[in-house]
C-alpha cells in the first residue's frame, strides 16, 4: 500500500500484526498499553471477578497483563519500522558559482516508513519467590501460586516470560499490582 499524501506519508503507516504460536498457552491480554483501564488497581469484572491490570513499558515495547483467580493473560507489544517506498521531494541547497553563493533547487529521494505493531503471548511465566521457582502455563491460578503471590512484600517483582522458541524476556510487575494480588488471590 502506498500513500503519498497526508500525515501517513510523513510519519508512516501503523499496522497491527499478531503472532500467537499454536503452542502458546498464556492467552493474550484483553487490554493494550493505551486502554483506559485503572492500572494496578483491583476492579470488579463481570466475567473474571476481581482483576488487576499491569503494564511494563520502554522504548518500542509494552508488556500488558491481567491477573485474576481465573487466570493470567499477557501480551508483549512492540513496533517494527519497515521501509515502504521512496518518494521524490524537492530540496534546496546553496552552491558557490562564479565566486558567489546561489540557491539551487534539486530533486531527492526520501524514505517513507510503515510502522507495524506486533503482539505475542508467552508459553509460560516464571516467578522466583522465596528461593523457589513457580511456573504458570495458563488456566486457573493454582492455590500454591496464589499463596506465593500473596506472600510477597509490596515491592516490584521481576518475572520471566518463556517464549515458544525457548528464549526469555524478564520484566517487572509494579509494586501496586503486587499489593493488589493480596486482594485478588486471598481465599
Amino acid at each position: 500500500m502506498k500513500v503519498n499524501t497526508g500525515l501517513a506519508s510523513v510519519f508512516g503507516l501503523f499496522l497491527l500484526a499478531t503472532t500467537s504460536p499454536a503452542n502458546a498457552t498464556i492467552p493474550p491480554s484483553p487490554v493494550h498499553q493505551d486502554s483506559p483501564v485503572p492500572w494496578s488497581k483491583v476492579v470488579e469484572d463481570p466475567f473474571d471477578g476481581k482483576i488487576v491490570y499491569d503494564k511494563d513499558f520502554g522504548e518500542g515495547y509494552a508488556i500488558v497483563s491481567s491477573w485474576s483467580k481465573q487466570g493470567v493473560r499477557l501480551s508483549y507489544f512492540w513496533t517494527e519500522r519497515q521501509l515502504d517506498y521512496y518518494r521524490r521531494v524537492q530540496r534546496t541547497r546553496k552552491v558557490k558559482r562564479d565566486n558567489q553563493w546561489q540557491e539551487e533547487v534539486y530533486w531527492d529521494q526520501e524514505p517513507v516508513y510503515k510502522y507495524i505493531r506486533k503482539r505475542k503471548s508467552p508459553e509460560k511465566i516464571l516467578f522466583a519467590i522465596g528461593g523457589k521457582i513457580y511456573e504458570y502455563e495458563g488456566g486457573v491460578v493454582s492455590d500454591e501460586l496464589a499463596r506465593a503471590l500473596i506472600s510477597l512484600p509490596d515491592q516490584k517483582l521481576l518475572v520471566r516470560l518463556v517464549w515458544a522458541d525457548g528464549s526469555t524476556t524478564d520484566f517487572y510487575i509494579g509494586s501496586a499490582t503486587v499489593r493488589a494480588w493480596k486482594s485478588i488471590y486471598s481465599p
